[in-house]
């Protein structure tokens, strides 16, 4: 394994730039004025360990290359690098350090979204849905609510999330649009006293009770109105019966009928007896009868006249007895009150199913505010569970207002934001993400620094770390300006610091 790495014509290296690795693992700082080269030499070792970056061709070069470690990598053109990198690096061509150590983006949730999904790729680590299986309460919980499989654990755990957030916006506009529902039909008129009884059948029966008690009244009334008409005439022909009558009366009829027929009687009785006067007898008896037809009509006059004033006289005598008006203005205001009752009835039982059916949608809207919390719980556990995916033992994934927020625990403030802008500073963060990382590394390893944040670090970060990479066989490179020439410097030489 070669112990140096050889830049040639990239950027602004004209020629070749030998970077001596003799001193093994550790610390190198690439140092110059700007402009010398510094940027190419950490891009160009990015590139030798298959990170994909750009690096460009020395102004009038045909070509360049990086060499070392058992591999050519050529500088412009579409020329492939050629084998094996004899350092274990991590492999990943989208992302490198720099995506972890100092993310891209104007806002701290960008720039930690960024950092995460760099975390997951250069730590290897995979998607796996089952984890999520319990939180979604099953797989088949999990499958309904459709999200695309994808290997990225991250995109994976945003588009849980995403499904989630969608699941929890849903169940509040449901909850809302309850509550709307069960607004109106919780309103009750003013005039009305739903205390009282909405009983329909027992209203309905009594109101139909006082209608036909109105009925028979009137029914009643109308009936004695023509039986009091029908008195009147009756009075009206006895008293012209009575008037017009000039014969005898029953009684005197009766005693005239029988005076003639003991007549009759005695004059048989005296024919038998009397032969002798039976001319006299027979024309007597002759006598008797017409007397006896003429007493007998009279009496049948006077009978049937006797009947008639009887019969009239019934009928006169009878009371023509029916209800009174104050009667049936009583009972119709029986009618109406009955009605009165059963129609306010009518809107108690609505309003009460109106009630009923209020409280079904606000129940509904609580069970939907209930699920909805419970999906929004869901969403905020997402991102605690792609931090176990990753298997993190420094960098912690926490959610804060719905985005994935980088964490660690620092040793004197505790519980501390990743983020650059109020949280570590640039040594820290090199520092936690390399005891991230580290792990994932097998000695001997090679990871370059961006210059960016190399050199705004502390001189004594810039010595933990070298003694970190001298500890863990890595090979480290950094790099920051001065006034010299393209150099690099093994920060374990004392005397050139």
């Amino acid at each position: 394994m070669t112990d140096e790495i050889r830049v040639t014509d990239g950027g602004p290296i004209e020629g070749t730039f030998k970077i001596d690795l003799s001193d093994g693992p550790g610390a190198y700082e690439f140092r110059g004025a700007r402009g010398t080269g510094k940027t190419t030499c950490i891009s160009s070792i990015d590139w030798l360990a298959g990170h994909k970056v750009d690096v460009t061709l020395h102004d009038g070069a045909v070509s360049g290359k990086v060499e070392g470690f058992g591999v050519v990598a050529p500088i412009g053109g579409r020329k492939r690098r050629n084998g094996e990198l004899g350092l274990d690096t991590i492999d990943a061509e989208k992302f490198s350090l720099t995506d972890l150590i100092d993310p891209p983006g104007k806002t701290p949730e960008v720039r930690d979204a960024h950092a995460i999904k760099a975390l997951a790729v250069l730590s290897e680590a995979t998607a796996d849905e089952q984890l999520y299986y319990e939180l979604a309460g099953g797989q088949k919980a999990f499958d309904q609510l459709g999200v695309q499989p994808t290997p990225d654990p991250v995109l994976l755990a945003t588009r849980v999330k995403q499904a989630y957030d969608k699941q929890a916006r849903d169940l509040q506009n449901t909850t809302e649009a309850e509550s709307r529902h069960a607004l109106p039909l919780e309103h009750v008129p003013d005039d009305l006293d739903v205390r009282q009884s909405a009983d329909l059948a027992v209203l309905g029966h009594a109101r139909d009770e006082a209608r036909d008690t109105l009925q028979f009244l009137r029914s009643e009334r109308s009936s004695g109105i023509t039986k009091e008409a029908e008195i009147a005439q009756a009075k009206e022909r006895l008293a012209t019966i009575i008037s017009e009558y000039r014969g005898l009366s029953i009684g005197e009829a009766a005693n005239a009928r029988d005076t003639t027929i003991d007549k009759g009687t005695r004059a048989r009785a005296l024919v038998d007896q009397l032969e002798k006067q039976l001319e006299q007898a027979k024309a007597a008896v002759e006598t008797c009868k017409t007397e006896y037809v003429a007493a007998n009509a009279t009496y049948e006059a006077s009978r049937s006249h006797q009947v008639a004033v009887e019969e009239l006289q019934s009928i006169a005598s009878q009371i023509a007895s029916y209800p009174n008006e104050s009667s049936i203005a009583e009972a119709s205001h029986a009618v109406e009150t009955a009605t009165a009752a059963y129609d306010r009835g009518v809107r108690i039982r609505d309003v009460q199913q109106n009630q009923a059916k209020a409280k079904a949608h606000r129940d509904a809207a609580e069970d939907a505010e209930r699920a909805a919390n419970e999906a929004r719980n869901k969403a905020g556990q997402v991102f605690d569970i792609l931090a176990k995916s990753l298997h993190t033992k420094h960098l912690e994934i926490h959610s804060v207002d719905g985005n994935p927020r980088l964490f660690v625990q620092h040793p004197r403030r505790g519980k501390t934001a990743f983020d650059r802008v109020n949280g570590l500073s640039d040594g820290e963060r090199v520092d936690f993400t390399l005891r991230e990382l580290l792990p994932h590394i097998e000695s001997p390893g090679l990871l370059p620094i961006p210059q960016r944040v190399w050199q705004d670090l502390q001189p004594s970060d810039r010595t933990a770390l070298h003694a970190l990479a001298v500890e863990k066989g890595l090979y480290l490179f950094g790099a920051q300006v001065d006034d010299g020439e393209l150099r690099v410097v093994y920060l374990g030489e004392t005397n050139d610091e």
